[in-house]
């Protein structure tokens, strides 16, 4: 993949990542001996933030995807023998903050043990809406490339429409074998990215692919349905306002039909994007380059996308003695003080062909819910160890047959609330290495960095850097993982390049650790 693309999704289980085979019983089903991580959607890595970073810059803030950093780590989680679709394993952790106070943090994953490599796949009806507008200036000779791949990947039996849409929407193809003439006559002839107007019909757009699962003969397609949409982030002609499209989209994906968005132009909006790419129903990608955008396409072709589950939501409720704080990890969840909430129109999982692996351990589909725990004797009084920290409510709909599955889970807290353990290091309800939670702060800290650091505050953005460096040396020192030393050596970087910035601006370059730091795992 390439290193100057922001690649945000396969907003679902990363393709084949952490798979392990199933065997087959003896009554020709299926038993799963592994699991399939699942994400909630949305980014997949930061490769545009290390490639500002690699470039001797200090990137802002924004270009730091949080659900990009997190999914980029491989998380080893139990086998997905639940019994279930979608199995949920909460975590906690309990660590002293750099000031000595106490960082108690629920962590929330999920896995399932179907695996997307022995699934037949169905033929596809793929709808392509194109944007054509100043704002997208699509290169037309990229996007010529890149459908040419994406339909050589395709199989004879899927079906092709092709939307383009400006002022408003017009169906350019309609239900199309991928080799037909009429496909490679539009390829060759029609510039479907070309404009130059500012008139931009999205939600017509994603209305036409919908049209096209429905009209005339479309209607009687048996297969599934997948809609590629191609975005600039501007909606600017017809219905405008982002909670409709969005609803549009939703309805879509509930109904089982993947989503993939892929972002281009200059002046991208990430807004209405980043809200589609993160239902979790195919690839959400910003393409930074006429090349990028060629090899996204092509990559759409080969990867197939199956429908989990509908209709999923998941509740994390504090026990007595504790109330939520941050949350972190998912762009759909919310929280206030008693609990958080995700909740997902629809769960994916995804197989790319010629593809066994995500790329090492990078773009591992370790990504969850992060939810702060804080304590509050006024809600339980005294509470002592080994009682609840909190609860995880999920439920869904199979996409298999339609059947409610829940799951409701307790986990214990071996210390009282806001009690720290008696070491510096954490206590993990799973006595594992804690990489979840070590990677929280990683992110933790180049956020906070490029926080003071746009503040024009030089001193403590070094700071931050200075004060995690002992952390992540006594973690490193004691766990092996190439994921972690990755985000160290990303951080050494961007302390340099902040280093660098400072001394150009006359700034002070002595660190001054912000002890308020919102990480865990005092190591000092």
């Amino acid at each position: 993949m390439s290193s100057k693309r922001k690649l945000v999704s396969l907003g679902l289980c990363a393709a084949a990542a952490g798979c392990s085979a199933q065997s087959s019983g003896g009554d020709g089903s299926f038993v799963p001996s592994g699991s399939v991580n699942v994400a909630q959607g949305g980014a997949q890595d930061i490769s545009q933030f290390r490639s500002l970073v690699e470039a001797g810059e200090v990137p802002a803030l924004d270009t730091l995807d949080p659900v990009g950093f997190f999914a980029e780590h491989a998380i080893d989680l139990p086998d997905a023998d639940c019994g279930k679709d979608v199995c949920i394993h909460p975590f906690l952790a309990v660590a002293p903050r750099f000031n000595g106070g106490n960082w108690t943090m629920a962590f929330v994953a999920m896995n399932t043990g179907v695996d997307p490599s022995i699934l037949e796949r169905p033929p596809v009806h793929l709808a392509i809406a194109v944007e054509s507008s100043s704002f997208a200036a699509i290169d037309e000779a990229a996007l010529d490339a890149g459908m040419r791949g994406l339909l050589a990947s395709l199989r004879p039996e899927d079906r092709v429409s092709v939307i383009r849409y400006g002022k408003k929407a017009e169906r350019r193809a309609f239900l199309a074998a991928p080799g037909s003439a009429e496909l490679t006559s539009l390829i060759a002839d029609e510039r479907l990215g070309d404009g130059t107007g500012e008139l931009v019909a999205l939600y017509e757009g994603i209305a036409a692919a919908e049209r096209a699962f429905e009209e005339g003969d479309a209607a009687g397609f048996e297969g599934a349905h997948r809609v590629l949409l191609l975005t600039s982030g501007h909606a600017t002609s017809g219905i405008t306002d982002p909670d409709h499209i969005l609803g549009l989209g939703e309805g879509l994906v509930e109904n089982g039909t993947a989503f993939g968005v892929i972002g281009v132009g200059e002046s991208f909006l990430v807004r209405i994007p980043s809200a589609l790419g993160s239902m979790g129903a195919g690839t959400y990608a910003y393409a930074l380059s006429a090349g990028d955008l060629g090899d996204l396409l092509s990559e759409e072709g080969k990867t197939t996308l199956f429908p989990l589950a509908t209709d999923f939501s998941l509740e994390v409720t504090p026990a007595a003695g504790y109330k939520v704080g941050r949350i972190y990890g998912t762009k759909r969840a919310t929280a206030d003080t008693t609990g958080a909430d995700l909740e997902m129109p629809a769960l994916f999982i995804g197989q790319r062909d010629g593809a066994t692996d995500v790329g090492g351990s990078r773009r591992g589909g370790g990504g969850g819910l992060f939810v702060e725990l804080l304590a509050d004797p006024s809600l339980g009084g005294d509470i002592g160890p080994d009682e609840a920290a909190f609860q995880v409510k999920a439920g869904w709909s199979s996409a298999k047959d339609g059947a409610a599955q829940k799951v409701d889970a307790t986990l214990l807290n071996s210390l009282p609330p806001g009690q720290n353990p008696d070491s510096m290091w954490w206590n993990i309800s799973d006595g594992g290495s804690g990489k979840p939670y070590m990677m929280l702060n990683m992110y933790l800290a180049l956020r906070g960095a490029l926080d003071f650091y746009q503040a024009g505050d030089c001193r403590r953005s070094l700071g931050v850097i200075e004060m995690m460096r002992p952390s992540v040396g006594a973690w490193l020192g004691k766990y092996a993982d190439a994921d972690i030393q990755d985000d160290n050596n990303l951080m050494l970087t961007l302390r340099q390049n902040i280093e660098n910035a400072c001394r150009e601006s006359q700034s002070s370059t002595e660190p001054t650790p912000p002890f308020d730091f919102d990480g865990g795992c005092g190591w000092l």
